[in-house]
């Protein structure tokens, strides 16, 4: 049930990504603008996470999914209709906010029915919503030109809302109850003071997502306009990125019987990044000669930095949990709060490089801060051990 759940999230909220060329196209912005507005809708998630966290304790993972899950469809079923930037803005908050608050609740949900018998399930859940994520992102493409933007996600809204109420209710007597208790230590005063966050995995898992967030947002885009591919064609980077992570995440319990944790991070990070590099700048240069040669060479790095970013957020956010006294859903507020927070900084510095230079020059700041990310593979192989 739960892993239906987080199938369902991946495949709903990833379904317009793949659009964004015709998203950007309706607003009429530059890339610089879009870029902006696309990142802007981390202010709801920033709200949305410092809020949440506490709200799952009180209430429960089961009242938090539904009320989240109503405001996210609701505003991914308008925002594909709408042309006004300002509009854009505020609709694409609410999706923010949305997701950042089915994230807690539903990943609250999974650390409360992996504590009874110790195993990780954080990572193959997260595999599962990228089987979403990659099935939604195929089904894009095959839309693309022959499907309308609104009809496919309008319909794609109406169909996974409704399919999250059943499989909410039906996760019955199993979800994480509520807690009527109003300790000190669980304040939002306490848990959002400085010393009571783990920064150290928070700025990890920043930087770890930033080539996720960079991908999904840039790389239709990127393969279209610097690559000269055709717009059903630029579907396949992410959808390809998302198989490589599905690959990784359903395969770490099976490669850590053989090889530790913090060396399968060190490797996954300086290898992949240094090789997606490589592969953007090489695929820009080859594409002047040959578009489709410049696009397989991308393809190549964006498998190999897949695999190895696919296992850096859940097994820091699993790492931070460990790390913690607070409840479970409140360190992943925590977590998501610094992370949504960089993040707003980061896009626009993307958007905005991608708009003074190339796409191509921006994707290489995710690349590189996903690099850094290997200094931190001690302290989680420490948590694990």
């Amino acid at each position: 049930m739960l892993g239906a759940l987080f199938f369902l999230f991946g495949f709903g909220i990833m379904g317009w990504v793949p659009r964004f060329p015709e998203v950007k196209q309706n607003l009429g912005v530059g890339n610089g603008q879009f870029g902006t507005l696309v990142s802007m809708g981390a202010i709801g998630s920033v709200i949305s996470l410092i809020a949440v966290g506490p709200l799952v304790h009180r209430f429960g993972s089961r009242k938090v999914m539904v009320a989240s899950a109503t405001f996210l469809f609701a505003a991914l079923a308008t925002i594909v209709h709408i042309t006004s930037p300002w509009l854009f803005l505020l609709a694409n908050m609410v999706i923010g906010a949305g997701i950042s608050a089915f994230h807690i609740a539903v990943n609250g949900q999974a650390l409360h029915e992996q504590a009874p018998g110790g195993e990780n399930l954080i990572p193959r859940l997260h595999g599962i919503w990228s089987i979403g994520a990659l099935t939604t992102a195929m089904l894009s493409g095959l839309l693309i030109g022959s499907v309308p933007l609104w009809i496919h996600i309008d319909t794609l809204s109406v169909f996974v809302y409704v399919s999250m109420l059943i499989l909410i209710n039906k996760i019955g007597s199993s979800s994480l109850k509520g807690s009527r208790e109003r300790k000190e230590e669980h304040s939002f005063r306490v848990l959002f003071n400085r010393s009571n966050i783990d920064w150290l995995m928070g700025l990890g898992s920043t930087c770890s997502l930033a080539i996720e967030y960079a991908i999904a947002d840039w790389a239709a885009i990127f393969s279209k306009e610097e690559l000269h591919m055709s717009a059903s064609v630029s579907a396949i980077p992410y959808a390809l990125f998302i198989l490589a992570m599905i690959i990784g995440r359903l395969s770490v319990h099976r490669i850590t019987e053989f090889i530790g944790i913090g060396k399968l991070i060190r490797i996954g990070t300086l290898v992949g990044g240094s090789l997606f590099i490589v592969a953007i700048l090489l695929g820009v240069y080859v594409s002047r000669t040959s578009s489709v040669a410049g696009f397989m060479i991308v393809l190549g790095g964006l498998f190999i930095v897949g695999l190895g970013d696919s296992v850096l957020a859940p097994t820091l956010m699993n790492a931070a949990s460990r790390r913690s006294t607070s409840p479970g859903s409140v360190v992943i507020g925590q977590i998501g709060a610094i992370n949504t927070s960089l993040v707003l900084v980061i896009k626009p510095i993307i958007a905005w490089t991608a708009q003074a230079t190339s796409i191509a020059t921006a994707l290489l700041i995710p690349a590189f801060l996903l690099m850094a990310v290997s200094t931190l593979s001690w302290k989680v192989q420490r948590v694990h051990d």
